[in-house]
């Protein structure tokens, strides 16, 4: 077995924390997975893995290997993407890291076209609202909103999403009308606690801004309760087009304060490294193409 198909195992096995999962995922027997590690460690002179029945942990030394790995492996694949041309076909798993909210969005919908336009490519979906480590977890390419605080990634900026103030059409019928920022105060609001205003709303009309403290009846973390919450008239809520934007068009959820709306949200693509594999490169491609940012 070569060096790099060696560490190419390797990798998986730290990434998944299973020398069977590694194996399956390469489509060889899960001895070829342990004789690559054992022997990366004889060539080495050094243990990579601390085993146990129960687990599988990176030693220091495994994790310096672990991150020259990496480098080595995207080099060698955009090496190979230059050899071959633009023309080969992507082929293997691709792990996406997004929010479920935005997974559910702006991902989901589109991934029967990804796949009927790639077909030799399989995806693993990982949406969770908690920010995983891309490295630790092995996730090949993650969309984040907001802003940026890992400095090991490589970012790319897709746009931003305008964030407006919605309710369910009968809102202001029961609670009053909105006619100004300051009367959201007086009204029940749903707080996002991910977000970087879970309590107070910055909005802006042109050049006049206000920011505006609300009392949240409800709060949560995950953007689908959020929306969920609103249409069914529990309060307004301040959310990214994404997230409202289907609701709205079905009248579902209405827009208040039209002519009023919060700092835009950023999106961005991040990933391990400098260089992005090509499977990553196609499918970052494909859904920019298809996302509903400004």
């Amino acid at each position: 077995m070569d060096r790099l198909t060696a560490l190419r195992l390797f990798l998986r096995v730290a990434e998944t924390g299973s020398f069977s999962r590694a194996a399956a995922e390469a489509g060889v027997g899960q001895s070829v997975a342990s004789r690559a590690v054992a022997t990366l460690e004889s060539e080495l002179g050094g243990r990579l893995m601390n085993r146990t029945t129960r687990s599988l942990a990176l030693t220091e030394a495994g994790q310096r290997v672990a991150d020259h790995a990496r480098a080595m492996i995207a080099e060698a694949e955009a090496m190979e993407a230059a050899v071959r041309g633009a023309e080969r076909e992507p082929i293997g798993l691709l792990r996406v890291s997004a929010s479920v909210a935005f997974t559910r969005a702006e991902l989901a919908p589109h991934a029967g076209a990804f796949l009927q336009a790639f077909p030799r490519m399989r995806l693993d979906l990982m949406a969770r609202d908690d920010r995983l480590d891309l490295i630790a977890e092995g996730v090949d390419i993650a969309f984040r909103l907001g802003e940026l605080e890992d400095s090991r990634l490589t970012a790319l900026s897709l746009g931003r999403y305008l964030r407006i103030v919605v309710a369910a059409p009968d809102f202001e019928q029961i609670h009053g009308t909105v006619a100004g920022p300051a009367d959201l105060a007086a009204r029940p609001a749903i707080s996002l606690t991910s977000s970087a205003f879970p309590t107070r709303w910055p909005l802006a009309n042109g050049r006049e801004r206000v920011e505006v403290e609300i009392n949240p009846v409800v709060r949560t973390a995950n953007g689908d309760v959020l929306a969920d919450l609103a249409r069914g008239g529990l309060g307004a809520i301040l959310a990214p087009g994404f997230l409202v934007e289907a609701d709205l068009a079905a009248g579902r959820l209405v827009r208040l304060l039209p002519d009023w709306s919060a700092p835009p949200l950023g999106l961005w693509a991040v990933w391990p490294g400098r260089n992005l594999p090509r499977k990553a490169r196609v499918f970052l491609d494909f859904m920019a193409e298809r996302l509903a940012v400004g």
